[in-house]
């Protein structure tokens, strides 16, 4: 793949395998909570939810095994009850619910993320699976808006645009380019632009990356690619490569 193909490429699966081992096995992870975050709304359970920012502490190392073994157990409970619930109503509502709930159960496998789609539906589900199941549950919500009530069309106007390749670009950035952070921007009053990076990586605050990016110039930074990421009017996430560089997570 070529830097064009990379920029004008639509598909995750073709992109991710592309970085191979360079995708970390927190940032794969990063990418499908943030896939799942985006339909927020369909989870309509604050169990699901918990579940999603369970498998983020995951991807951090911050959470035990039993814990997630927990949330695991419970995305597939409530994605069994909710398969039970589209067997009897069978409307495109009750098909994105139970995506939306297969979609957090893909982010919580017994083993690793992998890149590639199980070779057998019994085998546990992959980052590749959580992104295309919560595109599945959106999709299926937008369907309904042709058919329901005005409550329910609101809600699907409300959800974020689905766009996988974009959410991939925002984690992963340009792997054709080497983007540095120079130590000295790090050091730069009192380590302030690593404090705030922090503060916006552990509290989601990504309103507040074109301040980082005016502290970055100020310190000394005339880097156009993490200026530009920083200020750019698209929706941040965590894992985000610009908030990852200065923190040197990977």
């Amino acid at each position: 793949m070529t830097e064009t193909e990379w920029q004008e490429c639509i598909s995750p699966e073709l992109m991710l395998a592309h970085l191979g081992e360079r995708a970390s096995l927190r940032k794969r992870r990063l990418f499908a909570c943030a896939s799942v975050r985006r339909v927020w709304l369909l989870l309509g359970d604050d169990r699901l939810r918990q579940a999603v920012k369970v498998a983020e502490r995951f991807a951090d190392g911050r959470v035990a095994a039993k814990v997630v073994d927990k949330a695991r157990q419970l995305a597939r409970r409530l994605r069994e009850e909710r398969e039970t619930v589209e067997r009897r109503e069978a409307t495109w509502m009750a098909r994105a619910a139970r995506a939306a709930a297969q979609a957090v159960e893909s982010l919580l496998p017994e083993q690793g993320p992998i890149l590639i789609a199980p070779r057998d539906v019994r085998d546990a589900p992959d980052v590749v699976s959580a992104t295309r199941t919560a595109r599945t549950a959106a999709r299926a919500a937008e369907a309904q808006c042709e058919k329901d009530s005005a409550a329910a069309i609101e809600l699907i106007r409300r959800l974020p645009a689905l766009d996988a390749v974009d959410l991939l670009r925002e984690i992963f950035g340009n792997p054709f380019r080497s983007t540095g952070i120079d130590p000295r921007w790090l050091d730069w009053k009192d380590d302030i632009i690593p404090k705030m990076a922090r503060v916006i990586y552990r509290k989601r605050c990504f309103r507040n990356l074109p301040i980082l990016a005016d502290a970055l110039e100020d310190a000394g930074c005339r880097d156009p690619a993490i200026l530009m990421h920083c200020r750019a009017p698209v929706d941040h996430a965590r894992g985000c490569w610009v908030v990852d560089a200065v923190l040197g997570m990977t």
